[in-house]
């Protein structure tokens, strides 16, 4: 020991050189240490919070539209014309003659409504033909390319005898719908369906005013069947007490009448429609 305290002694500065050194370098590796802990921590937190956001992600991607590479490129090429020919399809509601199937058309997809049933498909317009008959008639060939291959549709616009307003528009395609060759009108939904047949003990189940049913009722029908405008009450009912729910149905007046079950929650005071 005193042979070390000579030796520091002699070489005071030296020794206080290193041991400054020695400070510096323990310091550089506490922060060295200290830094790696923090990105450590950051990078855990980051793969905490990553697989959410994948999940969330991956939860609206289940309402997103997937398109194709294809179809993407087609979008890409549209010119103004498609672009109004998007916007007159996806403007209202296409209704076949009995009323109960559907089309409604977005920007990249379109829902098909058959009794009721709603499919999803994914579109893009890869080539359109405009032509006329020649006097009172566009009449357009559209090609489709959804997620069941490549379809043509025919595009029909009447024009009244003057060719100043737009009388009635079709739509109609041999493989595009599943109900092929069907003709599908541009139809504006009856915005409120008259409710009748109603007794005072019905509506009394209903918290004694069926405004909350006709508008509930009104907005259903306008996606699913635009042309209805009257719902019969079958006057039959089944009350469950311990659940708190009214079940019964109604008769819509489309071409083919359609029967649809209404449940109607005690608690809430919330209706639901179905076929």
């Amino acid at each position: 020991m005193d042979k070390i305290k000579a030796i520091v002694s002699q070489h005071k500065k030296t020794s206080l050189l290193a041991l400054f050194v020695l400070i510096v370098f323990v310091g550089f590796s506490v922060t060295s240490a200290m830094n790696v802990a923090q990105r450590r921590a950051e990078e855990e937190s980051i793969e905490q919070v990553e697989p959410d956001n994948e999940k969330t992600s991956s939860s609206e991607s289940d309402k997103d539209i997937k398109l194709s590479d294809s179809q993407k490129e087609a979008i890409k090429g549209y010119d103004d014309k498609v672009k109004r020919l998007i916007e007159t399809m996806s403007s209202s509601i296409w209704s076949d003659k009995t009323g109960t199937n559907t089309l409604r058309f977005y920007d990249t997809y379109y829902v098909e409504t058959i009794n009721g049933v709603e499919k999803t498909h994914p579109y893009a317009i890869t080539k359109v033909e405009y032509g006329t008959n020649g006097a009172d008639a566009e009449i357009d060939t559209v090609v489709f390319l959804t997620d069941t291959g490549t379809h043509i549709a025919t595009y029909t616009i009447a024009l009244d005898v003057e060719g100043s307003s737009i009388s009635t528009s079709t739509l109609s395609s041999s493989s595009m719908f599943s109900k092929k060759d069907s003709l599908y009108e541009c139809a504006d939904p009856v915005k409120s369906i008259t409710v009748k047949g109603l007794n005072s003990e019905m509506t009394s189940l209903f918290g004694g005013d069926v405004t909350k049913l006709t508008e509930d009722l009104s907005s259903w029908c306008a996606s699913h069947f635009p042309t209805a405008s009257e719902a019969a009450w079958e006057k039959t009912a089944v009350i469950d007490y311990e659940n708190g729910i009214i079940s019964t149905t109604f008769t819509l007046n489309t071409e083919t009448p359609v029967s649809i079950a209404v449940t109607y929650s005690l608690s809430d005071k919330s209706y639901n429609f179905e076929l």
